[in-house]
């Protein structure tokens, strides 16, 4: 810490912050206080290719694929963050999301040190969707099997 307010006061960022304090939350944003949109993650994202010939198992990728890129788009800025904080265990937005898909999974779960969501195909409708990934994310602050 002292390091850093030599540094601030070595600058003279620590003088002009003394001076003007309102210039403090755009010099230090805070990343929880950020606003996230769709378009910003979906962005990022490294979408995985299917690995299958089978129609049937292209058309169950596909849909949950889309199921993902939907509930993206119509997710509150809130939504997205937890959504972020699961993903990849932290609040900040990283360069690059991977997504990858399971088919023996049951639930969404993460690979944070990876930031990769894996999603599960077992999901026969959007809500279906929409409930097992709000299942999971909620467990973002306890972790699964702590509730």
């Amino acid at each position: 810490m002292a390091q850093l307010r030599k540094g601030l006061k070595d600058t003279r960022v620590l003088q002009m912050l003394k001076e003007r304090p309102e210039l403090a939350s755009a010099l230090f944003p805070r990343s929880a206080e950020a606003e996230l949109e769709p378009e910003m993650i979906i962005e990022r994202i490294v979408w995985p290719e299917p690995d299958s010939d089978e129609e049937e198992e292209i058309d169950e990728y596909c849909s949950v694929v889309a199921y993902l890129r939907q509930y993206i788009s119509l997710a509150s800025s809130s939504e997205l963050q937890q959504l972020i904080e699961f993903w990849t265990g932290w609040a900040v937005l990283p360069d690059e999301l991977y997504v990858s898909v399971d088919r023996d999974a049951t639930y969404p779960t993460a690979s944070t040190c990876f930031t990769t969501l894996k999603i599960p195909t077992g999901c026969g409708s959007y809500r279906d969707f929409c409930f097992k990934l709000g299942a999971a994310v909620s467990t973002t602050k306890f972790g699964f099997g702590r509730i």
